[in-house]
């Protein structure tokens, strides 16, 4: 059978079941949302905790997940007549079949093949395991991607839906931008927001348009955008809104940091919600009322005890979080080099070809800078930036209108200052784009450049005009670069999207799971003489699986 039956199936079924779960969720916790987009996020909420919760006693086989997303697709199809799959069905088909390109790939991203599939393929093989971060740096900075990755090893396609999870993230911010714009249109006083929704809309299609870039990072940048939207929203509203409207960036913000721990530091984002509750006299007691705050904690402390099994630390590679006395913890002095090693990467000290001599003076304050100018920011950064300047050309060339108009500006200094510190942290540490630069750089000219552009009066009719024809322009470039990349795979990978549509079978890394498996059969068997000369040790405590250095 030709495997783009597989994978469209199953494309289709995995979509479906993420939107059961999220009207389950929904109706719940929330029952606050007719947006179809916020439900598919709530559903790889739920599917992404699930996963975790399952997996800390048993392996993601093929059985189990066909159970788990028979559950969501089952609840999807007795909630298909109601309204809000109902008046939601035609845009949700629109915006995944063309997203249909987005997933036919033939090259994932570098780290795929590296730690991204070998984790993701253990956790379908095991469960229980401890000390994971012994056998691969990547290992101790997982993602919640993996979890929710793990669920779709299913029958007939084995591995190879392992890279989907992107388009899901992708898929449904789409539909929560594109009724976003909708719904501000007629709202002259919430334009900066309609604006705002665009400019993030064409960024993540047009920036971030090919599935093989995405890797941990860039569905929690995704989510970022969407977090920013609904608390600018939120906060200035004239009108008493309803609290239960808070829960959504709590939930934002944990989905986000689940997928990288390093956005810990976008909790500072809930100080304009504080702000925003003393002002309107409303107790922060709220949230401790509500039962969906616990389960975001759940997720949360699922997340750390994850990270503390697999290296010792809560948050690898910060060394203060770190608990050495365990017999699977990495050394504190390694942890304190790997951190050393990041920033060096990030601050262009090292590449495949390349490292600087004297690499703790090379990273201390900023000695890096203009090393990073010279091979980084040039071309990286630059060109990135360009791109942003010619989109707000763009957009300013389009909107612009002799006739203004006078609005009263949104209350957003606060929320842009957090960015300003943001931005300004994450260029003192890890300045690299995919460790966090695209969104923030993005958002500190959106912001501003969005409440500009309200200024101009334009009429309700051209605005729809104008608006359709620029998510229609963005539509043709989407298509349009994913065609030639698939075509440019096909020539260099013998990329055939009909008869092999799946990812190339190079990207396949099964060392560590066979290295496990033979540490497993050494212990079982009793065999110790097999494995005296590996570096690795398996012992079995409690249930688990420990891997330990043998130096310990």
């Amino acid at each position: 059978m030709p495997t783009i039956f597989i994978l469209l199936a199953y494309y289709w079924l995995i979509t479906f079941s993420i939107i059961g779960y999220g009207i389950l969720f929904n109706n719940f916790f929330l029952k606050n949302t007719n947006n179809i987009g916020f439900i598919g996020i709530y559903g790889i909420f739920s599917l992404t905790l699930i996963s975790y919760l399952i997996n800390f006693f048993l392996p993601l086989t093929e059985s189990i997940n066909v159970v788990i997303l028979s559950v969501g697709l089952i609840n999807f199809l007795v909630s298909i007549k109601r309204d809000l799959i109902r008046k939601n069905i035609d845009l949700l088909l629109i915006v995944f079949t063309i997203l249909i390109l987005f997933i036919l790939t033939a090259k994932n991203h570098d780290d795929f093949s590296y730690y991204h599939f070998p984790y993701i393929h253990l956790l379908t093989e095991n469960s229980n395991m401890i000390g994971l971060g012994n056998f691969n740096h990547g290992f101790r900075t997982h993602s919640s991607i993996f979890y929710l990755t793990a669920l779709f090893n299913l029958p007939f396609s084995n591995f190879y839906l392992f890279n989907l999870s992107p388009v899901f993230f992708m898929g449904f911010a789409n539909i929560i931008l594109y009724k976003r714009i909708l719904s501000y249109l007629d709202q002259t006083k919430t334009a900066y927001l309609l604006y705002l929704s665009l400019f993030s809309l064409i960024f993540i299609n047009i920036f971030f348009y090919r599935l093989g870039e995405h890797g941990t990072d860039r569905s929690a940048m995704i989510l970022i955008f969407i977090l920013t939207i609904e608390l600018l929203n939120l906060i200035n509203q004239k009108r008493n809104v309803d609290p239960n409207y808070f829960l959504r960036p709590i939930i934002l913000t944990t989905l986000i940091i689940s997928l990288k721990t390093f956005y810990i530091l976008y909790c500072l984002l809930f100080i304009p919600v504080v702000w925003y509750f003393k002002r309107k006299n409303i107790s922060l007691m709220f949230f401790f009322q509500k039962s969906v705050s616990y389960v975001c904690l759940g997720m949360i402390l699922s997340l750390l005890t994850v990270n503390f099994f697999n290296s010792g630390c809560l948050l690898y590679p910060v060394k203060f979080t770190c608990f050495e006395s365990f017999s699977w913890s990495i050394p504190l002095n390694e942890v304190e080099a790997m951190n050393n090693w990041y920033q060096q990467w990030a601050k262009a000290g090292a590449n495949p070809n390349f490292r600087v001599e004297n690499p703790e003076v090379y990273i201390d304050n900023f000695n890096w800078v203009s090393n990073w100018v010279n091979m980084y920011f040039f071309n990286k950064v630059s060109d990135f930036l360009l791109g942003l300047v010619f989109l707000s050309l763009v957009m300013w060339f389009i909107f612009f209108s002799k006739k203004t108009q006078i609005v009263e500006k949104p209350q957003f200094w606060l929320i842009y200052s957090i960015f300003i510190f943001l931005t300004l942290q994450w260029f003192y540490v890890l300045p690299a784009l995919r460790y966090g630069g695209y969104h923030l750089i993005a958002l500190l000219f959106f912001i501003p450049f969005s409440i500009f552009l309200n200024k101009y009066s334009i009429s309700p009719k051209l605005m729809k005009k104008k608006i359709f024809l620029i998510i229609l322009l963005t539509i043709i470039i989407f298509v349009g670069r994913n065609i030639s990349r698939i075509n440019k795979e096909h020539h260099i990978y013998n990329y055939n999207i009909l008869n092999n549509a799946f990812y190339s079978d190079y990207q396949q890394n099964l060392k560590i799971y066979n290295n496990i498996t033979h540490l497993q059969r050494c212990l079982m068997e009793d065999k110790s003489s097999i494995c005296e000369n590996t570096k690795i040790k398996v012992k079995f405590l409690n249930n688990r699986y420990i891997y330990y250095r043998h130096a310990k």
